[in-house]
């Protein structure tokens, strides 16, 4: 398996929220690509009659976990770097039906398939592929409306427009937010607090 490289061009969005290499998940890619070289190896086409539309990729060996984050012992955290994802193009609409053919024993009942990057987003960016994830209904609720409206506001000033226009990154990888989704979490209080929670997950015990 080949060692991941790490988009440098990408990396202020997983450091800002205080994230070591271990865990840089890549979850939007500008083109395959992009997905060849920072993601995998494109193993099969998931849309036969929509080329290229949703591939299933065999990951490339990424950091070693950092077994001292709390992280690493949930097991929904397998979900992170999964050696096998479905990634979809930004306008394709069957990727349940495509996460189905990837994934056929995986019992879906009751899960929604959710673009870790919202769509309007990832074209505000200009990303044309993102991974996909299955996660409970409560969790996709409570991770939309409100956060994803904002972000598609913020991504649509004109400076940010100037600004995403420019960026050399060809992959974005998560912020916490994101990896919060990842693992299905969801609580009774807002996205922040839930995100704060998280924030201990990724904290180094202390030293003492």
């Amino acid at each position: 398996m080949t060692c991941r490289p790490i988009d440098q061009h990408a990396i202020n969005i997983p450091q800002r929220s205080g994230l070591l290499p271990c865990l840089y998940i890549p979850i939007a890619a500008r083109d395959t690509n992009a997905i060849e070289t920072y993601v995998g190896r494109v193993l099969a086409q998931l849309s036969p009659r929509a080329l290229s539309k949703a591939l299933l990729v065999e990951t490339h060996e990424p950091e070693i976990p950092d077994e001292r984050f709390a992280i690493w012992r949930l097991p929904e955290a397998k979900v992170l770097h999964y050696p096998r994802q479905v990634w979809v193009h930004v306008d394709y609409n069957a990727y349940r039906r495509a996460y189905m053919r990837a994934f056929p024993d995986i019992d879906l009942t009751g899960l929604v398939i959710d673009h870790v990057m919202n769509r309007r987003v990832a074209r505000l960016k200009g990303f044309a592929y993102l991974r996909i994830v299955p996660i409970s209904r409560a969790a996709n609720s409570s991770h939309g409306g409100l956060s994803e409206g904002w972000a598609v506001k913020y991504h649509s000033s004109p400076i940010m427009r100037e600004q995403n226009r420019a960026s050399q990154a060809v992959v974005q990888y998560a912020d916490l937010a994101d990896i919060v989704k990842m693992l299905d979490m969801e609580g009774g209080g807002s996205l922040m607090d839930v995100v704060n929670q998280a924030q201990k997950l990724v904290d180094l015990p202390d030293a003492t």
